[in-house]
């Protein structure tokens, strides 16, 4: 991966042009997203008419605002911006657009306006462009009271240059927290290696800012209503952590009883009073212990997979399902790897691909001193050396205090060094065991499930459907029992 470093210097409009059109060529010749820093020795006013002039000979469209302007071409938006001290150039590669899939089960009625915003929020992203007039709405959504609908709005906003949160983490009371916000030591049980290594308190609160993480859940709600005869009175939620997930599933599916299944002992309050307005039924356990019913209609599992022995993981959800019944699988693959070493440089490629989408925007000079020092950090780090990144992590790790009261988008920058302990945890193959797609549809296969739909939802690294990114898998279970069990 090439880094985004913010000594690269413009000293002439000219070098600013030919910067934005490396980065329109490598989008629309496949990269899914782009992010470069640059320190500027050219005044902005001149700079933006250079851009403005550099769009008209292109013939891309162009929004301008004070201290930015966007540009849409086919398949690319390019959003550049003035900060205190640097220009950002951050190109995405947009959709076509368009429904996916085919006839769905209505919306269930007390989730009409939940589903009606998806489909508007996701329509935006996948255009690849805010509509004019848009941002206001968008704004008033980041307040509303689903989570699904705010945390859509956020990563929309984020895209297209607002660093925005969700008002559910802004509101957050750092009193009410039930934990210490750092991660604890564990005796080598599975669980609490996982809280040994990832900050769990501060995940419950920051995940909201993770990109792609609503257009996930978006997706796996669209693919029960088209894989389902019914829509379900049950569902088994496997792997729920603190709750986002299973808090934005109930609200998709408000008459479903969910039955959530979580192991970490950390998390388990969090998941608790997150899903306490709801029908959700909480369960401290594993799903390989899991004593609950085997014929759940639908069996759901978000960000989960990679935490666990894939085949296990999947033998549990299959043994928990009806047959005929859908398992719907939404986590973050990597690209293909064969060493050990091409494992390592996936796992970095892929979670620092998150880490400049979730900082693109986040202007440095505002937020609070603690948080400046992290974001720097975490953007200058020489990300092809493995062994700097545990040093990094240590350092961006002090102070982890919470600055109550401050407006800025602090919580992206907390989400980062969250996203940074999941990087080493991969990097040592802790307790991030992160797969490619294929090979993880390949041992769904292997335990006599069907693959019977799969999308990209959140592209990190590579052009193709089949590339590291946030990937929703939907699988069927056989109506045939196995073999063994079978009568002759």
């Amino acid at each position: 991966m090439e880094l985004p470093r913010p000594e690269l210097l413009i000293n002439s409009v000219e070098r600013l042009e030919s910067v934005v059109a490396k980065v329109v060529q490598e989008c629309q010749n496949g990269l899914p997203e782009r992010v470069i820093h640059l320190s500027s020795g050219v005044g902005w006013p001149a700079l933006r008419k250079c851009l403005s002039t550099y769009a008209r000979r292109i013939e891309a469209p162009v929004e301008e605002w004070e201290s930015g302007l966007r540009m849409r071409l086919p398949r690319v938006v390019v959003v550049i911006e003035k900060r205190a001290s640097s220009v950002v150039v951050h190109g995405h590669r947009a959709g076509p657009g368009g429904t996916r899939g085919g006839a769905l089960l209505p919306v269930p009625e007390r989730a009409a306006e939940v589903w009606q915003l998806a489909g508007y929020l996701t329509g935006l992203a996948d255009a690849g462009f805010v509509l004019t007039g848009a941002e206001e709405r968008l704004r008033a959504a980041l307040k509303h009271e689903s989570w699904l609908v705010a945390t859509l709005a956020c990563d929309v906003l984020n895209r297209f240059g607002v660093p925005a949160v969700p008002r559910f983490v802004r509101d957050h009371e750092p009193h009410r927290s039930v934990g210490t916000g750092a991660p604890a030591r564990g005796d080598g049980t599975f669980t609490e290696v996982w809280e040994a290594r990832i900050s769990v308190d501060e995940y419950a609160l920051f995940e909201a800012v993770h990109p792609g993480y609503a257009v996930q859940m978006v997706e796996l709600g669209r693919m029960v209503r088209s894989h389902c005869r019914a829509l379900p009175e049950s569902v088994l939620d496997v792997g729920s952590g603190p709750g986002l997930p299973t808090v934005m599933l109930a609200e998709m599916f408000p008459g479903a009883r969910i039955d959530a299944v979580e192991p970490s002992p950390a998390a388990i309050p969090h998941l608790v009073r997150n899903t306490a307005a709801h029908a959700v039924s909480v369960h401290r356990t594993g799903i390989t212990d899991f004593a609950g019913p085997r014929d759940y209609p639908v069996t759901v599992s978000v960000g989960a997979s990679h935490h666990m022995d894939t085949r296990m993981f999947l033998r549990g959800l299959k043994r928990h399902t009806a047959p005929g019944g859908l398992i719907v699988v939404a986590d973050e693959m990597v690209a293909p790897y064969a060493s050990e070493s091409e494992r390592s440089r996936a796992v970095i490629d892929h979670h620092f691909a998150y880490i400049d989408q979730a900082l693109a925007h986040v202007p440095d000079s505002h937020l609070p001193p603690a948080e400046q020092l992290r974001i720097r950090a975490l953007r200058d780090t020489d990300r092809r050396v493995p062994e700097l990144l545990a040093d990094l992590l240590e350092e961006v790790r002090q102070d982890r205090w919470f600055p109550v009261g401050d407006d800025s988008p602090w919580q992206r920058v907390r989400f980062c060094v969250l996203e940074l302990e999941a990087l080493v945890a991969g990097v040592d193959y802790d307790v991030e065991r992160k797969t490619w797609v294929e090979n993880f549809m390949t041992l769904a296969q292997d335990e006599g499930l069907e693959p019977v739909e799969h999308r990209r939802v959140h592209a990190t690294v590579g052009g193709r459907d089949l590339d590291a990114g946030t990937h929703v898998v939907a699988l069927r279970k056989s109506h045939l029992a196995p073999l063994a069990s079978r009568t002759l």
